[in-house]
């Protein structure tokens, strides 16, 4: 298989090379000394071969003016903080020209860094079409040769660069590439500025409703810290003298003052609303797409609108247990997304890590939706365990799935995920 991918790489290069080299006009030519070379091969029939010839000459001219000369501007990035699959990704290029000539006609595209493409599609022998996405899915984005404005001599300009986004993660930038015509406008010659630069590209994400759950408030151990971001924390048990190591925002200055000793306000563990969005990624028979799809769907319920005084725990086991925390006075959901972007599949991890973290974190749970990756015995053990403590579910399985699941339990694809979560209601 490994002469096939070379035999790929090199068309690859050749292709992609002769697309930012040659100009619209060189492209052209291109095609004309190629059917000048075609049908100027017996020079007793015709005189195409005098043309081919002449276009032989003027290419050869073209690749040796393209050889000399330097380019005198320098750039830097200006990235957003973040990006998303499937949704362009814009971001503001600075140029600045050093030399003392107009620049014009300049064109730029960027260098990224390609991750080891997923052994799965490596497995088959794939076609050229297949292999080249992976490629670019390896690369993590698409981008195409764009113009750049005139520069001035000493001036300084932005430019717009686009970027289409393929998979979440990280974007590594390795270099920038500019390309400046040489003088029969022909060829591109291109110039290499190193910029190395990284930006995190979130799932991609789609509409769901609110998220209101019917059952209410639950008791939160030692939650009155908490509380008194999110929850409930006018109502107080009573009063009692100073100990050590009170916070001083504590004290009833009133009473204070009357008795001339500090006297503390003594409050109760209060009561609030929690939700937990479980990632099923113990994916042993579930393939690379299926997971993103999971994901895809976590990120959108992570990004619903839900109650003021609401906390949402994304949970899910890695390396070890997981629970992220978002909600006001605890960080917005970029936190999730941010971990969402870069959680990848574990295959050789057992659910029952999934059965263990909830088993300590569903009593202070008020709800919790699952994503699942398939249906079986011990995913409904999972949902069974959660209703055990009264915790309102919503399952979702990201299928098809290896057995019939029950009614009550949502089978979504990557065709039909955007319906399922679109009325996806508890």
């Amino acid at each position: 298989m490994r002469p096939l991918f070379r035999l790929y790489r090199g068309v690859h290069r050749l292709s992609h090379g002769l697309r930012r080299r040659l100009t619209p006009l060189g492209g052209w030519l291109l095609g004309g000394w190629v059917a000048a070379g075609a049908f100027g091969i017996n020079t007793r029939v015709g005189m195409t071969y005098q043309l081919f010839v002449l276009l032989t000459v003027v290419f050869a001219v073209a690749l040796l003016a393209s050889r000399f000369g330097g380019l005198p501007v320098a750039a830097s990035r200006r990235l957003p903080r973040f990006a998303t699959v499937g949704q362009p990704l814009r971001y503001r290029l600075c140029l600045r020209n050093h030399g003392t000539g107009m620049q014009r006609d300049l064109t730029a595209f960027d260098e990224l860094r390609e991750i080891s493409p997923s052994p799965t599609l490596l497995r088959r022998f794939p076609t050229y079409r297949q292999w080249s996405r992976q490629i670019a899915r390896a690369r993590g984005a698409n981008g195409q040769t764009q113009p750049l404005p005139a520069l001035p001599p000493g001036a300084v300009t932005d430019a717009e660069l686009t970027l289409n986004p393929l998979r979440r993660g990280w974007l590594e930038f390795a270099a920038l590439r500019i390309g400046r015509p040489e003088p029969l406008g022909l060829l591109r010659r291109l110039f290499r500025q190193p910029l190395a630069d990284r930006l995190l590209v979130l799932p991609r994400r789609y509409p769901v409703p609110p998220l209101h759950f019917r059952d209410g408030r639950r008791y939160q151990r030692g939650g009155i810290h908490l509380a008194q971001s999110v929850g409930e924390e006018d109502e107080f048990v009573g009063l009692r003298e100073y100990r050590p190591g009170d916070p001083p925002r504590r004290i009833h200055w009133r009473s204070f003052a009357k008795r001339g000793e500090p006297i503390i306000k003594e409050f109760q563990d209060e009561f609030f609303v929690r939700y937990g969005l479980l990632l099923d990624h113990c994916a042993a028979a579930a393939d690379d797409a299926r997971f993103e799809t999971a994901v895809s769907a976590a990120a959108s319920i992570a990004t619903a609108e839900r109650g003021p005084e609401t906390l949402l725990d994304l949970l899910f086991v890695g390396d070890r247990a997981y629970c992220f925390t978002a909600g006001r006075g605890l960080g917005q959901t970029e936190p999730l997304l941010e971990v969402l972007a870069c959680v990848t599949p574990r295959r050789d991890q057992p659910f029952s890590g999934l059965l263990a973290l909830l088993a300590g974190h569903a009593p202070a749970l008020s709800a919790c939706v699952c994503i699942l990756l398939d249906w079986d015995a011990e995913r409904r053990q999972l949902l069974d365990l959660l209703r055990g403590h009264g915790v309102a579910t919503v399952a979702l399985v990201i299928g098809p799935p290896s057995a019939p699941s029950p009614p009550n339990v949502r089978v979504a694809t990557a065709e039909t995920l955007a319906a399922e979560l679109a009325r996806l209601t508890p």
